[in-house]
């Protein structure tokens, strides 16, 4: 009886980590961008969420002679009196970062959001996650930041353009 009880409790401990192991790989909960990568755009501006679904973004890649690879998304979409949503970046690898420029048409690593190009004191940086070269790729940058508007100080969190291409020009 006493063999038999420490095989049995050997056996019932294998079968739990096993269990607990398999658990953590469970296709219905990805973890690669690859595989969930399909939120669109959303991001917080002073707490409140501000989010794009997916199907309303559009993402662009265009290969421009003078300035090279950008990314232009955007979405004319309107979210809680938010008017659209429009980023373009020369910043396009994985891994490259960048802080807003206002003048995007330039040859060196910029970002953009449009609507933060009438605003005092920007300061928002993005980071390139995961880097896109074909229709279907996926590509999922971060940001945030502040601005100031009006004398009013705004923050920018959890900021997430994360799409897949739709163009490649």
């Amino acid at each position: 009886m006493k063999q038999y009880l420490k095989h049995s409790i050997a056996f019932t401990l294998l079968l739990l980590a096993v269990l607990a192991i398999g658990s953590g790989c469970n296709p219905a909960n990805p973890t690669s961008v690859q595989q969930d990568c399909e939120a669109g755009i959303e991001f917080k501006l002073d707490g409140t969420l501000i989010q794009f679904d997916n199907a309303q973004v559009t993402a662009e890649i265009f290969n421009d002679a003078a300035i090279g690879k950008f990314y232009d998304i955007w979405t004319d979409e309107n979210v809680n009196g938010f008017n659209g949503f429009y980023f373009h970046s020369t910043v396009t690898e994985t891994g490259e970062e960048a802080d807003f420029a206002p003048d995007w048409f330039v040859t060196s690593d910029v970002a953009n959001l449009i609507f933060l190009n009438d605003k005092e004191n920007v300061n928002v940086h993005f980071k390139i996650i995961e880097g896109a070269n074909a229709v279907g790729d996926h590509v999922e940058i971060d940001f945030q930041g502040s601005y100031i508007e009006n004398g009013t100080t705004h923050q920018i969190t959890d900021g997430k353009i994360c799409t897949s291409i739709d163009v490649v020009h």
